[in-house]
């Protein structure tokens, strides 16, 4: 659309550039040849007028075109832009998220971990006073044996 747009007022430019060009005359008086793409036409300065007010219309419309396909283009540019940061948002609170549930899963296994290795150490003072009473029950048996005899 742009480009059309962009097309349609260089050719206007270009026509109103010849018709100035050639305008010599009073507004009745003829203007005299006007060549263009192999016509050959005679003008008067009124007729060149209307096809100049008829080239600034269309340069108009040329223009609108122009603007609204830039306007639009950069409408598209800002819903992108917004959606990548939105999405870049969205990324930084999974992240953040992410890094919050491995803090706690990492926290929870270390406690896990420590209990496991607080119940193997009460496990260890168990056998160790285990064996502790059994050394000492067989101390009091061979003192007892060693005594009655």
């Amino acid at each position: 659309m742009m480009l059309l747009g962009l097309l349609l007022v260089l050719g206007l430019a270009g026509l109103a550039l010849v018709a100035f060009m050639d305008n010599d005359g009073l507004f009745t008086a003829s203007v005299g040849s006007v060549e263009l793409f192999g016509y050959d036409a005679t003008l008067s300065v009124g007729e060149v007028f209307l096809i100049g007010a008829a080239a600034g219309a269309l340069l108009l419309v040329g223009l609108f075109m122009l603007f609204g396909g830039a306007g639009r283009r950069a409408r598209r540019r800002m819903a992108a832009r917004r959606e990548l940061q939105a999405q870049r948002a969205e990324n930084l609170a999974l992240k953040r998220k992410h890094d919050t549930i491995a803090t706690e899963l990492a926290a929870q296994r270390a406690a896990e971990a420590g209990a496991a290795d607080a119940e193997r150490e009460v496990e260890a003072a168990r056998a160790a006073r285990d064996a502790k009473l059994a050394r000492d029950a067989a101390e009091a048996e061979s003192d007892e044996r060693v005594s009655t005899r």
